[in-house]
């Protein structure tokens, strides 16, 4: 009791949302935005830093503007699979719900390099420089 230090778990920084995306879709076809919240969120689940603090893996809504965006840019596109809110009760305030749309990796996607994965909101501002481009600390093989 007195004397005794805390064990904190420290496990590797998730990877970035790019990446993880790239991944989940590689390995399932396809999936819904709230899907890959929940699996990326629960992969990480009670991670902590080597300080001690929990990861920031972001909100779900902003994980659904990542995914949108990339879909904008063409890594991502949507299957047509759609499926009704999840409103299980029938509560009359819930039934706005937006649909879960279900997205799958474009050919351009899938034969990105894998280096494009952890900055992929850069080829909004240049789309066609795939090979001059570093992409932070990840340059391209």
């Amino acid at each position: 009791m007195v004397g005794e230090e805390k064990t904190t778990i420290v496990v590797d920084p998730p990877p970035p949302l790019g990446v993880f995306i790239r991944d989940y879709l590689l390995q399932h076809r396809e999936g819904s935005p709230t899907e890959i919240h929940q699996e990326y969120k629960n992969s990480h689940r009670g991670a902590r830093t080597s300080k001690g603090y929990p990861y920031k893996l972001g909100t779900y809504r902003s994980q659904l503007v990542y995914i949108r965006s990339l879909a904008r840019i063409g890594l991502l596109e949507r299957t047509g699979r759609v499926e009704d809110g999840n409103n299980p009760i029938g509560d009359p305030i819930r039934e706005d719900l937006d649909p879960k749309v279900y997205f799958r990796l474009t050919s351009k996607g899938r034969n990105a390099p894998k280096y494009v994965w952890y900055h992929p909101l850069r080829l909004w501002y240049n789309p066609y420089d795939w090979e001059h481009q570093t992409y932070g600390n990840y340059i391209k093989p």
